[in-house]
C-alpha cells in the first residue's frame, strides 16, 4: 500500500520549490495510492488536485480543502460520491471509470450542497447504463451546466426536474426486483459538524504526525544507518573523551576530542596584552544563562549550551579557579576569561610539531568552521601545514586568504601565486 507522505508531497511539487503551504496544484497519479490522507493538513490551499489511475475506494479527508476547484479522481475504485459537501469552492468533478453503481447513484445527490459545481463527469462508471441516468443526475444535482462533456439545456433540466420523483420510485421498484435494497445501497456514512466531530478530528490529526514523523525517521535511519544525524540532549558534561588520532588536534599532547554539537559560532583568541586566552561564544542574545554550563581546566574547556557540548582543547595551561564568565548585554554573547598559568607562554605557535615545518608567514586560512580545531587570534588565524595539514597559527598581516585542502599552490598577500610541494 501507497501512502501519501509529506515527502511524496513535497517529491510532487517541485514547480512549487516543493512548499506545502502555498501549493495550488498537484498531480498524484498512478502511484497505486489506496487512500485520501494528509492532503487537508499539509495542502490546505489547493485549487487543482489529481488522483486519477490509483486505487482509492473512497473519497474522504478532504472536507479541509475550502478552495478546491477541480478534483479527478478518474480510474480509481470508488463505489459512493460522498464527504464533498465541505469543499465549498468544488466547480468540477470526474470520476471517470469508477464503480458507481445503479445502487448507489442517488449518493450522487449530495453534491447538491456544492453551490459551485458545474461539471461532473460519470461515464463508465455501471450507473450510467441505467436508461434514465441523465435525468437522474440532472435532477439531483440541479446547479449543474455539464454532465459527462455535454451541456445541460435548461428545457432538459426543467423536464429532468418534473421527473425526479417518478425516477426515483422507478430506480427503488428495479433494485427491489434485483433484490437489492436501495436504503441500504445508498446509505452514506456521514459525519456530523459537533464538537465530538472536532475532538475526532484532531485526534486524527496527531495521528497523522505521529505517523509522518515514524516515516521520517525511517527514511533518515535508511540513508543514514543507525546512526541519527540530531544531537542528543545532554543534562550534564559526559566522561572525557581521549583522542586515538593526532590530527584531530593541534597541539601536541592534547588528549581530547573537540566537540561543538550545538553548532554555535565561536572564537578562541589570545588577548591583547598576552595574559589570558578568551572564549567568545555566540549564543544569542535571548537566551537564559541558566541553560548554560561551564567547566573550564587547566588544559581544555567545556560549554553545555542547551544541552549540547561545547568542547575545546586549549593552547596553553590556563588557571581555572581565577577565570571568569560574562554576557554581553547587547549581542548576548558568552565571554569566558581565562588567565594563562604562565604569562609569557606563546599560545600561537608558528612551527608544526608534527612535521617541524615553519608555515609561511603571508599564507592563511579563513575556513575555520570546517576545521574544528582552529584557533582564531588577533594576530592570526588557523592555517595548514603544507606537509601534514595539520592546523596552527601563522601570521595574516591583515590579509586573509582562503588555502584548500589537496592544492599545491596558494595566493600570497601580494597576490602573486606561491607554489609548495603537497606531501
Amino acid at each position: 500500500m501507497v501512502r501519501i507522505t509529506v515527502e511524496l508531497l513535497r517529491k510532487r511539487a517541485e514547480h512549487n520549490d516543493g512548499l506545502l503551504a502555498t501549493l495550488e496544484e498537484i498531480t498524484l497519479h498512478q502511484q497505486n495510492i489506496e487512500r485520501i490522507e494528509l492532503l487537508g493538513y499539509a495542502c490546505r490551499n489547493l485549487k487543482m488536485l489529481y488522483l486519477q489511475n490509483n486505487l482509492i475506494a473512497k473519497i474522504e479527508n478532504l472536507h479541509r480543502l475550502k478552495e478546491l476547484q477541480y478534483l479527478n479522481l478518474a480510474i480509481n475504485n470508488i463505489t459512493k460520491v460522498q464527504n464533498l459537501q465541505r469543499c465549498e469552492s468544488l466547480a468540477r468533478l470526474d470520476l471517470t471509470m469508477n464503480f458507481v453503481t445503479k445502487a448507489c447513484l442517488p449518493t450522487v445527490a449530495s453534491l447538491a450542497a456544492n453551490e459551485f459545481l458545474t461539471e461532473l463527469h460519470l461515464v463508465g462508471n455501471p450507473c450510467s447504463e441505467w436508461a434514465n441516468y441523465r435525468p437522474f443526475v440532472i435532477a439531483s444535482v440541479p446547479q449543474l451546466l455539464k454532465l459527462d462533456g455535454v451541456e445541460i439545456l435548461e428545457a432538459e433540466r426543467s423536464q429532468a426536474l418534473q421527473q425526479l420523483p417518478s425516477l426515483q420510485e422507478s430506480l427503488r421498484i428495479e433494485l427491489l426486483a434485483e433484490g437489492v435494497d436501495p436504503e441500504s445501497a445508498a446509505q452514506m456514512m456521514r459525519r456530523p459538524w459537533c464538537p465530538a466531530t472536532r475532538v475526532l478530528e484532531h485526534r486524527e490529526m496527531k495521528q497523522l504526525n505521529a505517523d509522518a514523523e515514524e516515516q521520517r525517521r525511517a527514511s533518515q535511519a535508511k540513508f543514514f544507518g543507525d546512526h541519527s544525524p540530531s544531537k542528543p540532549y545532554r543534562h550534564d558534561f559526559p566522561p572525557l573523551q581521549a583522542c586515538t588520532e593526532p590530527l584531530n588536534t593541534p597541539h601536541e599532547g592534547s588528549s581530547i576530542l573537540q566537540k561543538n554539537e550545538g553548532q554555535w559560532e565561536f572564537a578562541l583568541e589570545e588577548s591583547r596584552d598576552g595574559l589570558s586566552i578568551h572564549l567568545d561564544v555566540e549564543v544569542g542574545r535571548f537566551l537564559d544563562s541558566s541553560l548554560i554550563k561551564a567547566d573550564v581546566q587547566p588544559r581544555h574547556v567545556r560549554l553545555l549550551i542547551k544541552g549540547h557540548l561545547l568542547q575545546l582543547a586549549l593552547p596553553v595551561e590556563i588557571k581555572p579557579g581565577a577565570s571568569a564568565a560574562q554576557r554581553s548585554a547587547t549581542t548576548g554573547n558568552l565571554l569566558l576569561i581565562m588567565p594563562k598559568e604562565d604569562p609569557a607562554a606563546k599560545a600561537i605557535d608558528q612551527s608544526c610539531w608534527r612535521c617541524v615545518h615553519m608555515l609561511p608567514r603571508h599564507i592563511t586560512a579563513i575556513d575555520h568552521h570546517m576545521l574544528a580545531s582552529c584557533v582564531k587570534s588577533n594576530t592570526g588565524v588557523g592555517a595548514t601545514c603544507w606537509y601534514c595539514w595539520h592546523v596552527h597559527m601563522s601570521w595574516s598581516n591583515g590579509k586573509y586568504l582562503v588555502v584548500k585542502r589537496g592544492l599545491s599552490e596558494a595566493l600570497a598577500c601580494n597576490g602573486s601565486l606561491v607554489k609548495y610541494p603537497p606531501c
